[in-house]
Formats: structure tokens, C-alpha cells, sequence
């Protein structure tokens, strides 16, 4: 069975860094494995040197005369970004991206552009994670017995395990046809028109977005399992757990009786604010793909959808590569639109590219899922239903700047 386990750092591993000793000693370590390898991803991308200030301290990234990446306790004049000690660690350690430092306001770009700064994401990554720089050209599609496959399949949830976790492994997405009945989605579906119905724009428990009518409505219900007892017979149907037993991985799912474990999700058309749909992104933009990565989202079509009502697409492959975020989307990798009909399941790594498309002419419902990696040895989790509820409000605000920022990601 294949594995789709990327991660290399451990989960609450990360600590406050002193910028000078960690410069001398961890940066010193990674320059000397890995300064030619970064140097020549960034030369080849064009980037400007970086400086971070952190706390007025600053430290620059640039690429010197033997195209080595190095690093220097000088003030750059192209591209500077302000930020604190805390800041700095989490960027260092993969806790946030370059997207979610200045998503979240904690970086501020007082010199040059924010693309600019979110250019230097892959050769960070390379540097400090040894996650070589995605090369056009350098990820195919082989089958099980190492010929070409075609990316552009679908199949049932009861076909070969080890069929379906290849091209998992693969492409870094699956579509399941015909996993649920259609009477089983209409239960489902007026589950989330009572749940709707009783949200509100400050519980903290649901994302709101607002059409061309200038009216407000509930675009995403989160912990939409605890209000829907058809789901929850569903999150525990073999059916759907077998998704998570088609690779080599330890994969885990909560009691769907308790937790944000699902969300409950309706896209009208003409939305114009708020949050409904995203253009090309990974799920794990914001940080900790080094410790979360590939998780597995998994999509139930309540609704069916179209070229009309808001599908899927995806960009197979681009779970293996480590890109510029400026770049979702416009890989030399196909991007493939995934139609679905009620009941079907869609699947992708939390590191796959995809996007969500508006509806054009009809709503879509569709409630979003998952399995994630189980702890690694080393992972200290520390998880409350408070602290739970506090990262789903923290969470919803930074997309909310997210998308005010209008970042190109």
C-alpha cells in the first residue's frame, strides 16, 4: 500500500527562537546542506533578497556570487518585512506561511510587495525543510506497474484498495461515484436547512457570506455533524470510513457525536462578499504542512455539481510539489474540473491544489469532511473544546482578511 506521509516535523515541537543562535547554529546546519540547492530556486525564480526585521534586528536572505544561499545580519533595500521574535520563530519553523504571517498581520511588507514576500516560501522551505523547489517537468503519472496513467479517472468506493491509494498517491485526489443514495443526501440536506436556520452572524459556528441582493445568509455551517444525525450515521457507514484504509497511513476521525468534525456548506449564486468560494489554493497555505501533511479532505455531494453550480477542480500531482503560492493554478500540471452527481464523494490530500467555482446558475450543498495523519512519535497534541472553538473563531477572521487583503494565493 502506498503512503502519502509527508511530514518531517512533529506537532508542538515548535519553540521561540533567539535570531542570533539560531542563525549560528540550526541556519548554519541548513546552509551548509542545502545552500545550492536553495540558492539556484531562488536565482531561477528571480527573487529579490529578503531581509527580515525582527524587532529591529535584521537578518537577509540573498544569493551570493557562487549562487550559494546565504544569510546576512545586514539591512536589504528591496524587500523588507517587519516582524516580531514570535513571528520570525513561527515562519522559521513552519508553524505560518509567508501567506499567513501577513494574512494574520503579524509580518508587515515595508519594502517591496507582499507577492514578493510570498515568493520566497518554496526556497524557505527548501532551505529550513528540505522540500526540493517544484521543477516544470519533474512529476509524472505511472500506474502500479510504473506506466503512464491518465490523471483523469473516477471510481467506486468498493474498487481495490490498493488501486485506489495508488492514484490517491499519485494525483493527490479521488472522485468516488454514486457512495451515497439520493434519499440519504436529502436527509442530510434538511439537516442543514434546520441548522441554517438557526445560525446566527456572531455564534462563532458558522461563516457568512452575502449575495447580489444584499442579503446575509450562513455559507457554511461548521460542526454540522453535532446538528445532523443523518450525517453522523453517515460518518460512521463503512462507506465512508474505508476512504481512510486505502493507504499504507494511520489515519483517525473523531465521534462524529461531538466536534468540528464536518461542515455543512450551501453556495448560492451571486455571492459578493464574505466567504464561500476560494480560487486556487493547498489547504495547508497557511503553515504546518510539515506536520499535518496530506491529511485527507473529503467532500459529500448533497447536491450534485456542474460547470454551472459550482464543482470542484483540481491540479493532480501538486501535492508532490513545492511551489510559489503565487503560482496555484498555472502549474505544467492539468488542471481538472471534477462534476459530481448527488452522492458522490471527492477526495483530495490537504496539500493538492483545487479551488472551489461559484455558482453560475444554481446553488450547490456539499459537506466537508476528512481524515487526518494519527500522532507521529514525538507529537505532543493538546487539544480542549475551548481551545477548539477559539482556533475555528481565529481561523474564520484570517480568511476574513484573507480575502478583504485580496492575497494573491
Amino acid at each position: 500500500m502506498p503512503s502519502i506521509d509527508l511530514r518531517t516535523r512533529n506537532r508542538g515541537d515548535a519553540v521561540e527562537l533567539d535570531v542570533d543562535a539560531f542563525r549560528a547554529g540550526h541556519l548554519a546546519a541548513a546552509l551548509e546542506a542545502r545552500a545550492g540547492q536553495a540558492g539556484t530556486a531562488a536565482s531561477v525564480a528571480g527573487l529579490a533578497p529578503l531581509t527580515l526585521e525582527v524587532d529591529g534586528q535584521p537578518i537577509t536572505f540573498d544569493v551570493g556570487s557562487d549562487g550559494r544561499l546565504r544569510v546576512q545580519s545586514a539591512t536589504g533595500d528591496a524587500l523588507v518585512v517587519r516582524t516580531d521574535r514570535a513571528g520570525f520563530s513561527d515562519l522559521m519553523q513552519d508553524v505560518v506561511s509567508t501567506v499567513w504571517l501577513t494574512v494574520s498581520g503579524r509580518g508587515t511588507v515595508t519594502k517591496g510587495t507582499v507577492a514578493q514576500f510570498l515568493s520566497w516560501e518554496p526556497v524557505l522551505r527548501c532551505l529550513l525543510d528540505a522540500r526540493p523547489v517544484y521543477r516544470p517537468g519533474s512529476i509524472a503519472f505511472t500506474d502500479r506497474s510504473g506506466a503512464p496513467m491518465d490523471p483523469r479517472q473516477s471510481f467506486r468506493v468498493d474498487e481495490d484498495p490498493q488501486v485506489l491509494g495508488h492514484f490517491l498517491a499519485q494525483t493527490g485526489y479521488l472522485h468516488l461515484r454514486q457512495v451515497f443514495t439520493a434519499d440519504e443526501m436529502a436527509a442530510v440536506s434538511a439537516d442543514l436547512d434546520t441548522a441554517m436556520a438557526a445560525a446566527h452572524r456572531e455564534d462563532g459556528s458558522s461563516w457568512w457570506a452575502r449575495t447580489t441582493d444584499d442579503q446575509w445568509y450562513p455559507a457554511r455551517i461548521l460542526a454540522f455533524n453535532e446538528n445532523s444525525a443523518a450525517l453522523r450515521d453517515l460518518l460512521r457507514d463503512e462507506r465512508y470510513l474505508s476512504i481512510g484504509q486505502i493507504t499504507d497511513d494511520e489515519m483517525e476521525t473523531a465521534d462524529p457525536q461531538h466536534g468540528d468534525i464536518a461542515a455543512g456548506l450551501l453556495k448560492k449564486v451571486g455571492v459578493v462578499e464574505g466567504i464561500s468560494d476560494l480560487d486556487w489554493h493547498k489547504d495547508c497555505t497557511p503553515g504546518n504542512h510539515s506536520r499535518t501533511c496530506c491529511s485527507l479532505v473529503v467532500g459529500i455531494s448533497v447536491t450534485g455539481a456542474g460547470p454551472d453550480n459550482g464543482q470542484i477542480g483540481v491540479v493532480p500531482g501538486s501535492h508532490r510539489a513545492n511551489i510559489d503560492p503565487n503560482l496555484h493554478g498555472r502549474l505544467d500540471l492539468p488542471n481538472l474540473d471534477l462534476p459530481t452527481t448527488t452522492g458522490d464523494i471527492t477526495v483530495h490530500c490537504t496539500c493538492t491544489i483545487h479551488r472551489s467555482c461559484p455558482p453560475v446558475s444554481a446553488e450547490r450543498r456539499v459537506v466537508y469532511a476528512g481524515f487526518r495523519l494519527a500522532p507521529r512519535p514525538g507529537d505532543r497534541v493538546v487539544h480542549t473544546e475551548a481551545q477548539t472553538r477559539q482556533d475555528r473563531v481565529s481561523t474564520n477572521d484570517h480568511v476574513r482578511r484573507w480575502q478583504r487583503k485580496n492575497t494573491p494565493v
